[in-house]
């Protein structure tokens, strides 16, 4: 079996190590998307809840009232907060892994130009080979004759 045969394995092994990376940044890329989704909700709720209670303060509202809509809606601003720091680490396992997915791209492309590069060799060498034999045969026959 040729070197660049052998060579194939690594290949294949290469391109199987990027896929599983591709992966891996497709699930964190997803999970990044719903909690930012998450975060639009509870800012969209945030907001409803105070426009709720600007309505309401304008019209006279029980004070009681007011202290558990506001309380509510300090309590949808705190998860927020909370959501935007979940965020955030989210972002930045999405660099580490786009990180790692861009030195496997790398590694799979390099190993890709050293096969390329050996079974030129090797193709070379093959017709190195080849013409030495014809070479041969040529002044075997010249000799005879």
């Amino acid at each position: 079996m040729s070197r660049s045969k052998r060579l194939q394995l690594v290949a294949k092994l290469a391109q199987q190590r990027e896929d599983q990376a591709v992966q891996a940044l497709a699930e964190v890329r997803s999970q990044l998307a719903l909690e930012q989704q998450r975060l639009d909700e509870l800012l969209q709720y945030r907001k409803e809840y105070q426009t709720y209670l600007d309505q309401q303060a304008n019209g006279g509202i029980a004070i009681e009232q007011w202290r558990r809509t506001q309380g509510f809606i300090d309590q949808l601003a705190m998860l927020a907060q909370r959501q935007e720091s979940t965020i955030a680490s989210w972002q930045q396992r999405e660099q580490q892994v786009l990180e790692k997915w861009r030195e496997l791209y790398q590694k799979k492309k390099n190993i890709g130009q050293f096969i390329d590069k050996v079974s030129a060799e090797e193709l070379i060498a093959e017709d190195k080979k080849e013409q030495k034999f014809i070479d041969e045969l040529v002044t075997q026959r010249f000799h005879r004759s």
